[in-house]
């Protein structure tokens, strides 16, 4: 799945959290939808070579691609959030340890990420 970055007028100051990193007109891969119960849906990409992946709003884009990855799964968690991503990246723990650098996280993270990219 790929995005642009359309826009940033019109969205609550909340929803540009972290807008000021994206260049306009730019497309991104998608590496997950997350829609968090009560709440926007965001999307996990790669912004930056220099930077690691980062969620931002999805109101602040326009889809390029709609085509989805076939090693997404479909995951939700009790409090009726749920999230599209690649299935060891829904494991409890997954995320921390992946920003606390641990080497099996940071391995599947570049195992599936790849593959999100072969499809891309």
């Amino acid at each position: 799945m790929k995005v642009r970055f359309t826009r940033s007028e019109g969205l609550e100051p909340g929803a540009l959290q972290g807008a000021g990193a994206l260049k306009p007109g730019e497309e991104y891969v998608v590496l997950e939808v997350f829609s968090q119960h009560g709440k926007d849906t965001s999307f996990r990409m790669e912004y930056s070579p220099r930077e690691s992946c980062a969620v931002f709003d999805s109101r602040l884009f326009t889809i390029t691609s709609a085509k989805m990855p076939p090693s997404w799964i479909f995951f939700q968690l009790a409090s009726g959030s749920f999230s599209l991503c690649p299935e060891p990246w829904s494991d409890q723990g997954f995320w921390e340890a992946f920003y606390d650098r641990e080497q099996w996280a940071v391995a599947a993270y570049e195992t599936e990420k790849q593959k999100i990219l072969a499809v891309s």
